[in-house]
This record gives structure tokens, sequence and C-alpha cells, in this order.
């Protein structure tokens, strides 16, 4: 490639976040291929603050040179894409699409408005960028509706290779990701109560913080009413390494989503051979393939049938675990290393 430096911007850096590992993993890639590379943010996190430099620091840095290429990770609204509106260097785009916002109005009007602000943004970054990469195919898709721009389709490197599975102590069922409106994760906990009822020893583990206050508290207050208080656990944010321990207990990761644009957790439970089942929706069908369970109708009681079976039948988990394990090698470090630095070339400097 010929570009003397690729640098990137991205809303906030968090890290354990789906986009902040990928900035990380990119930034990485591009040092071990001789490229200056560095991350600037439009807000700083705590945590991050000595992986990035603010943004007000990137006229400083920046060049102003056609050799330099400026990544922008799209999710949010930010004062990064008006920053990114005034530089000559070449634009590139990230695109890891939006939560629809019909989905989250109801729950938090204020987020709805951010993302609303956000496609405002994306549709004028579109105009300005030489190319894009999208995590799926699903996402390029929503993107052609801001513009037309060359665009590649890369997956997220996710996958990694992990030690055999001992066979779960008991039942669980874990779900991964935000409590957020459109997780679905109430349809999960109304499956789980039909579940319960035949089989009292399962457990339902919901991992991941709350985005939004009044969706957590409906979530708590529908444990009240079922009477699931003690049979479902909502951990909270957790360390990767308490993360790896919540996939080696899983019997069934189960994900019952109303949007991804990838979905991250599907690709790091087939990469430790849990089961998956999945509703067939935006990006999810694309991601998991044929290593797991589609399902098309994610009422309670289809859903329940579903878990039940597959933690009944051994052999038709052990077979979906397998279906997992090789679909996960699509979206190992190597597999994308190649295919991103194939993009690169596209807006490679004339």
């Amino acid at each position: 490639m010929n570009w003397r430096a690729v640098h990137q911007f991205v809303p906030m850096l968090a890290k354990g976040d789906a986009i902040g590992d990928h900035v990380m993993w990119i930034r990485d890639h591009l040092r071990t291929r001789g490229l200056d590379s560095e991350i600037f943010v439009g807000t700083r996190h705590s945590r991050t603050s000595n992986e990035t430099h603010p943004l007000d620091k990137a006229d400083s840095r920046l060049k102003g040179t056609r050799d330099s290429l400026l990544l922008y990770h799209v999710a949010q609204a930010s004062p990064c894409a008006d920053f990114l509106m005034s530089r000559d260097e070449p634009l590139a785009l990230i695109f890891h699409n939006f939560t629809p916002p019909e989905l989250l109005l109801g729950w938090d009007p204020a987020a709805a408005f951010e993302i609303l602000r956000a496609q405002d943004q994306l549709a004028d970054l579109v105009e300005k960028a030489r190319f894009a990469i999208c995590d799926s195919a699903f996402n390029a898709r929503d993107l052609l509706s801001f513009g037309e721009v060359p665009c590649s389709v890369i997956p997220l490197p996710v996958a990694k290779d992990s030690p055999p599975r001992p066979k779960p102590a008991k039942p669980v069922i874990l779900f991964v990701g935000r409590i957020a409106p459109n997780k679905g994760i109430h349809d999960l906990i109304s499956a789980m109560k039909i579940l319960h009822e035949r089989h009292p020893d399962v457990e339902l583990r919901i991992v991941g913080g709350s985005t939004s206050d009044a969706y957590q508290n409906a979530i708590t207050g529908l444990l009240k009413a079922l009477g699931l208080e003690e049979s479902v656990s909502l951990t909270g944010w957790v360390t990767d390494e308490q993360l790896e321990v919540e996939y080696s207990r899983a019997s069934i990761f189960c994900s019952l989503s109303s949007h991804e644009g990838f979905g991250v957790p599907l690709v790091e439970s087939m990469s430790q051979g849990v089961p998956v089942i999945a509703h067939a929706n935006s990006a999810i069908a694309e991601t998991l393939g044929n290593g797991g369970l589609l399902l098309t109708d994610r009422s309670p009681s289809v859903v329940a049938t579903a878990l039940e079976r597959v933690l009944l039948d051994e052999a038709l988990a052990k077979r979906l675990g397998e279906s997992g394990l090789r679909r996960s090698k699509a979206f190992t470090s190597n597999q994308v290393a190649d295919a991103f630095d194939e993009a690169l070339e596209l807006g490679k400097p004339r």
C-alpha cells in the first residue's frame, strides 16, 4: 500500500466494545505494516486516554498531505464528522451502522435524536469519502441509502483459537450485549419463563451493561413480575477475563436482537464452540451463516421450544457447536487483514 500514514477517528474509544476493539486492531495492524497510525477521538475515555489523542490536537499532528488517509468509524453523532469535513486529506469511512431510531424513541428520545443527527452527518461524509468499508453486506446496503461510494465488505476480526470446552455443569442460557430496547431481552426473558416452568434448573445470564435506564427498569420489573429474579442474572459490564468464563459455562447462546450490523457475540460464541440460537434479521443470518440455529419467529413459545430441544438433544448441541467453530474461521485476524489491505488499495494515493 502506498499510504504513508492512516489515522483513525472515532467518537469515543472504549475497551471491550466491538468498535473500540476494531479500532485498536486496525491501529496495531497498520503499524506492523510500517505505517504511521494514531487514534483521534471526539470524547476521551479515562480507560483509553493513553491510546488516543483529543480532537483539538489533531491539527498539530496531521500533515495535510495526500498520502495520509483519514479513517472515520461511523456509529454515532460526533464532532469528528465536522472536523473531517474541513480537512484536505483523503477520507474513508468504516460504517458500523446505527440502531434504527424508531426502536429507541419510546424508551430514550434523546438517543433517538442523536442517531438522526448522526445520519445527517453521514449524508455529508459519504459525498466527501473516497471509499468505505462495512462490517457486513447488510451494512453496505444501508450505507447506499446515504449516497453512492465504493464499498468493501470486511467482517470484524473476532474469532480466536479456544481450548476444548468442558460440558457445562448446569444448563445456562447466555446473552451478551447491551441492555437496550433493540436487543430483545424482554422477549428472551418471556421465553425463559416458559422454559423455566419445564426445567426449573435452567439459568439465564444476561451479560452487559445498560444504555437505557428506562429499559433497564422495565427488565427488572419484568423479572419480578414473572418470578424469575433467582433464575435470571444481570451481570452488568464484565472484564474480558470474566466474559471468557461466561462463554465457558454456557450451554447455549441466544440472541433475539431486532437489529445488528454484525453481531460480535455471535462470533465469540461460535469460536468457543457454544451452540447459537438467533433470530434471523438484519446482519444476523449473514454473520451466523450455517454456524447456528436461525429462527424466523421470536415468539416466546417458539424460542422456548428451540432452547429446550438443544438442551435435551446432546447430538444436536454438538453439531451446532462444531458448525459454529467452522464458521468462526471466516473471522480470524489473518483472514480479515488480507481483505483490509486490499480495501486500502482501492483508495491509495495517486
